[in-house]
Order: C-alpha cells, then sequence, then structure tokens
C-alpha cells in the first residue's frame, strides 16, 4: 500500500513539473513581439515598463506604466537626469523644491501626447508598452520654444524699464525669469528679431545682469571708530553707502564681518537712501579691530532667482567691499 502511494506521488509530481514546463512555453510563444525585440521606428519613441506583480493589481500596473514613460523620456532627452543633478549642488531646501518642480514639468513637457499601445504579463510580471509621435513631440516643443522666447523679451523689456527707476531688484528678477524661461533652450538659439536687428535674449539677460551688478560699489562712511575699552560699541555709529551708477541703490544686502568675531545683524539690506548702519560691536582683549562691509553676492542671489545659473552668475563677481578700523581706549 505505501508502495503504490509512492508511485502515485512520483507520477504527480512529474505531471506537475511538465504542466508548468507547457504553461512556460505557452507563455513564451505569446509573448508579444514587442517584448522579444526593442521597436524602433521613425515616426514614435517607444517605452516598456516593467513591473514585478507585487501588491494590488491597479499598484503594480501603475508602476509599470511609470516605468514606461520614465522609459519613454529617456528616449527622448537627458534633460530630466541634467536637473537631478543639479539638486546635489544645492543645499537650500527652497531651491530643492523648485528643481523638483521643474523635473516634474519637464517629464510632463516631453511626454505630453504619449499613448498607450498594449500591455502583457506572465505568472510573476506585468508589461506595458507606450509610444509617442516624433511629430507631435517636436510641433509642441517648437511651440513651446516661441513662448518661451516672447515671455522672455517680455521679461527684457519690464527689466530694463525697472533699471531705468531704479528698481534693481525687480530688474534682476524680471532679467532672471527672462533666463529661466530660456534654460531649456539653452543648446539651442535663443534669438527674437526685433527691427531687422537679431538679439540674443539669452545673452542679453546675462550681460544686462552683469551691467548692473558690476556696477554697484559700497563705501564706509567712518574710517575708524573708537570705542571704550571692555565696552560694546553701540550700533549707527557709522553708515554703509551703496551706489550704482553712482546714483543711491536700494534692497541691496550688505554683509558685516567683524575680526573679533559673531555680531548680531550681520546681514543688512539698504534703504531707499542706499545706506545700512554699523551694528553693534564688542570689545574682545584687543585694542583694535576691523570691521569689513560687502556686498553680499550670495544673498543677492537668493534674493533674485532660485535658478541655479542666475544665483552662480551673480555669486561668482567679485566682492565690492570697504574697511572700518575699530579703536578701543
Amino acid at each position: 500500500m505505501i508502495r503504490v502511494a509512492y508511485i502515485i506521488l512520483i507520477l504527480t509530481l512529474i505531471t506537475s513539473c511538465q504542466s508548468k514546463k507547457k504553461q512556460a512555453e505557452l507563455l513564451e510563444m505569446s509573448k508579444p513581439t514587442w517584448l522579444k525585440s526593442r521597436p524602433v521606428s521613425n515616426n514614435y519613441f517607444y517605452g516598456i515598463g516593467i513591473s514585478s506583480k507585487v501588491g494590488g493589481e491597479q499598484y503594480y500596473q501603475n508602476r509599470s506604466k511609470e516605468k514606461a514613460l520614465a522609459d519613454l523620456a529617456q528616449q527622448i532627452s537627458t534633460r530630466i537626469k541634467s536637473e537631478t543633478n543639479l539638486i546635489k549642488t544645492e543645499d537650500n531646501k527652497g531651491v530643492y523644491e523648485y528643481i523638483q518642480s521643474r523635473i516634474n514639468a519637464t517629464s510632463n513637457e516631453f511626454l505630453e501626447g504619449y499613448e498607450f499601445v498594449d500591455s502583457w504579463e506572465d505568472l510573476s510580471t506585468y508589461y506595458t508598452f507606450y509610444q509617442l509621435s516624433k511629430q507631435d513631440f517636436y510641433t509642441l516643443k517648437a511651440e513651446r520654444k516661441n513662448k518661451a522666447i516672447e515671455f522672455a523679451w517680455l521679461k527684457i523689456n519690464q527689466a530694463q524699464e525697472q533699471k531705468a527707476q531704479m528698481n534693481l531688484i525687480q530688474s534682476l528678477q524680471l532679467y532672471a525669469s527672462a533666463i529661466d524661461a530660456l534654460s531649456g533652450y539653452l543648446n539651442e538659439e535663443t534669438s527674437k528679431t526685433v527691427n531687422d536687428e537679431k538679439i540674443d535674449l539669452f545673452e542679453t539677460s546675462r550681460s544686462s545682469i552683469l551691467n548692473i551688478i558690476k556696477q554697484l560699489n559700497v563705501s564706509c562712511s567712518k574710517k575708524e571708530i573708537i570705542g571704550k575699552t571692555g565696552t560694546t560699541i553701540p550700533s549707527d555709529k557709522a553708515t554703509i553707502e551703496v551706489l550704482w551708477s553712482n546714483r543711491k541703490a536700494e534692497g541691496i544686502p550688505v554683509k558685516f564681518i567683524y575680526s573679533a568675531g559673531y555680531i548680531i545683524n550681520e546681514i543688512q539690506v539698504t534703504d531707499a537712501k542706499g545706506n545700512v548702519s554699523t551694528p553693534a560691536l564688542n570689545f574682545n582683549q584687543k585694542e583694535k579691530e576691523q570691521l569689513v562691509a560687502e556686498i553680499d553676492f550670495v544673498s543677492l542671489g537668493r534674493k533674485v532667482s532660485k535658478n541655479l545659473l542666475v544665483r552662480q552668475l551673480i555669486e561668482k563677481q567679485k566682492k565690492q567691499s570697504c574697511l572700518t578700523d575699530i579703536y578701543f581706549r
């Protein structure tokens, strides 16, 4: 009896193995052409997504779709990857969120008009197949670029108006908006023809920002400040003036660096007269200290734009500063 049961068990296992092998062969035969060999076309971009059948049906189907669209985007351009790399160059949370939104926007831009083609699944994996018309993609891309060109031109004109009124921060912000709009096309021509003259909008914005930055000058009203040994010199003992093209510059951040160490309110913003006041200065055992006031290009860049290209353009400029000797007697 035991021997009969053993024989039945062996026969059952053999039958089961043969059945699974046959099922696997049938599945392989039913596999669609796009899975056997990745399709190539002059008319379409293709994306294939693969997801393990883990979790609910809706979950792994959505995962497969996401991967197919990511594959589609990769076929089109490397811009998403390059934007992601920019995140590693900046610690500021706000900038991270800004670039993340740019990545999402860029992804949506690339994938506008995609179409579902087919899906297939075996016992453990779910596959999806999507396509995007190349003609539609390039048509939409050209339309988006034209809109970016017109937007940038509008911002450049607004920036020039603000500069003429000595609203330097607003002018810088508008030039930065123009650069931001053109950021996706920096490897392409970014020109507009106006009155038979071809104007490079990116270069116009970049050079205009530099023109504003390089004409900023800072000066100290006093060469020295004298205080009593062991006491704190109160604030407002002297003023720092920032001029642009010999006119008072409002809204410019000024950073103080004190040789005796930490100071409260180390960064101040110029008022309507282009002035900030010196901060309170502590005595720290030495009879002579120095107070440096410099235009804070890092703060200025962050005030003007979240675009890293604009920030780096501003931050890398040569520091403008003045120095005041501090004596304790």
